[in-house]
C-alpha cells in the first residue's frame, strides 16, 4: 500500500508530500494522522530548523477533503464524518500553530480543505497555475478548516462574495486576498526547493520564498470590490439575490449603478453571480452566510475551528451532502452537461430552517477540536 505521504529531512528541511496524486492529493484520514505523527515527530528534532509541505504530481496541490470516505461511510452508519473533521481541524490548527517556520507550495487544483492545509503556514506559495476555490456551497456543505476565519477577513464583503458564489481564484486574486503570501512561477520551484534546502545559505525560509517571487498580477476579483460590497453586505441571502438582480438591471444599489462601478462588467458579473446563487444548495448557502459572518468582530482561528466542526457534523446528517457528492462523482465519471443542477432538499431558500442552522452553530459538542481546553482526553474517538 502506497504512503499517503512522503517525509524525508534534506539540509535540515522536512520536505512533507502529500501522495495521492491519483485522487489529486485528496485528504483521507490515513493522509491527516500521518501529517500529524510527522509533524509532531519535527517539532522535537533539533536537526530539522524548518518544514516544506507540498503535493506529488502535476494536477494540483490539494484537491480538498476526501467527501467519499465520508459518505461512504456515513452511509454505513459510522461515525468517521464527524471523526474526519475533528481530526482535520486539530491538523489545520497544528500548522497554524507550529514551532517552526512551514512553508507550502501550492499549485494546480487547490481547492476547500487544500488551502486550509497549505494557506494557514507561516509561508504561503502559489505558482502561476494555481487554481484556488471554496467550492463547499456547491457540493452541499460549507467553507470549513479555518475557511470561515480566512473569509472574514478579505476586504469588506468579497470573503462572502467568494464563500457563498464558489468563485475561483486567480494568483493576483490570491495575494491581495490573503490567501497566500508570493507567488512563484511553476518553473522556478526547483529553484526554490533548492534554496530552501541549502543550509549553507542563512536567509530564512520566507527570504528565500521572497527572492524567488514574481508579480501575481492584477486582482480581478478585488477590481470588483464596489459592486459585490453593495450587493453582499445584504443580511440574507434572498436579499443578496434581490440586490444583484436590481443591479444587474441598472437600479441603484447602496448608491452605486453599474455604470458607475469601477468594473466594466458589473452589470454582467451581478447577473451571473445570481444565477450561479440559483445552482446552488439553498441551505449551505444560508449556512454559510451566517458562518461567514460569525467568523468576524476579533475572532480566533480555534475559535472558528469549533463552530465550524459544530456545522459540519449537522452537514453529515443532512441529504444535501450526499446528495451534492454524488452528483460531483457523477459529474467527473461521466461528463455530464455542465447545466446538471442537483436536486437540493430543500430546493427553496425561503424553506431552508433557519432555526436549525443557529442551534448546529451554538450547540457544543461533547468532544470539541480542542479537548484540553474543556478537559476531555485526546484520545477520544468519538466527536
Amino acid at each position: 500500500m502506497t504512503s499517503p505521504i512522503t517525509a524525508a529531512v534534506d539540509g535540515g528541511i522536512g520536505r512533507l508530500s502529500l501522495n495521492r496524486p491519483q485522487w489529486i492529493n485528496a485528504i483521507d484520514l490515513d493522509m491527516m494522522h500521518a501529517l500529524t505523527e510527522q509533524l509532531d515527530a519535527w517539532a522535537e528534532d533539533a536537526e530539522v530548523t524548518a518544514v516544506l509541505l507540498e503535493g506529488a504530481g502535476d494536477y494540483g496541490f490539494c484537491a480538498g477533503g476526501d467527501f467519499r470516505q465520508i459518505t461512504e461511510r456515513a452511509a454505513e452508519g459510522m461515525t468517521v464524518g464527524a471523526v474526519f473533521f475533528r481530526d482535520e481541524y486539530r491538523l489545520i490548527a497544528k500548522l497554524a500553530e507550529y514551532p517552526k517556520p512551514i512553508v507550502s507550495i501550492m499549485h494546480g487544483l487547490t481547492m476547500g480543505g487544500g488551502i486550509s492545509l497549505g494557506g494557514h503556514v507561516s509561508t504561503r506559495v502559489v505558482t502561476d497555475r494555481i487554481k484556488l476555490g471554496q467550492p463547499e456551497t456547491g457540493y452541499g456543505f460549507v467553507p470549513d478548516g479555518g475557511a470561515t476565519w480566512r473569509l472574514a477577513r478579505t476586504p469588506g464583503e468579497i470573503g462572502t462574495y467568494l464563500a457563498l458564489n464558489s468563485a475561483d481564484l486567480t494568483p493576483g486574486d490570491a495575494i491581495a486576498l490573503g490567501f497566500a503570501d508570493v507567488m512563484v512561477p511553476t518553473e522556478r520551484i526547483p529553484e526554490l526547493v533548492a534554496a530552501l534546502t541549502d543550509a549553507s545559505d542563512a536567509a530564512t525560509p520566507d527570504e528565500k520564498a521572497r527572492r524567488l517571487a514574481a508579480d501575481p498580477g492584477p486582482s480581478p476579483i478585488l477590481a470588483a470590490r464596489d459592486w459585490i460590497d453593495a450587493c453582499y453586505s445584504a443580511d440574507t441571502v434572498p436579499a443578496i439575490l434581490e440586490r444583484l438582480w436590481s443591479f444587474s438591471n441598472g437600479q441603484a444599489v447602496g448608491g452605486l449603478t453599474a455604470a458607475d462601478s469601477a468594473d466594466p462588467d458589473a452589470a454582467a458579473a451581478a447577473g451571473a453571480a445570481a444565477e450561479m446563487l440559483l445552482r446552488l444548495s439553498p441551505t449551505s448557502l444560508v449556512a454559510t452566510l451566517r458562518t461567514v459572518r460569525a467568523a468576524r468582530d476579533g475572532e480566533t482561528l480555534r475559535e472558528a475551528l469549533e463552530r465550524e466542526l459544530r456545522l459540519a457534523r449537522w452537514f453529515t446528517t443532512q441529504p444535501d451532502l450526499f446528495t451534492g457528492i454524488q452528483a460531483l462523482v457523477a459529474q467527473n465519471t461521466q461528463s455530464l452537461h455542465q447545466d446538471f443542477v442537483p436536486e437540493w432538499k430543500p430546493a427553496d431558500i425561503a424553506d431552508v430552517n433557519v432555526v436549525d442552522i443557529a442551534a448546529a452553530m451554538s450547540t457544543q459538542l461533547r468532544h470539541s477540536v480542542f479537548p484540553r481546553g474543556l478537559g476531555i482526553p485526546d484520545d477520544s474517538t468519538e466527536a
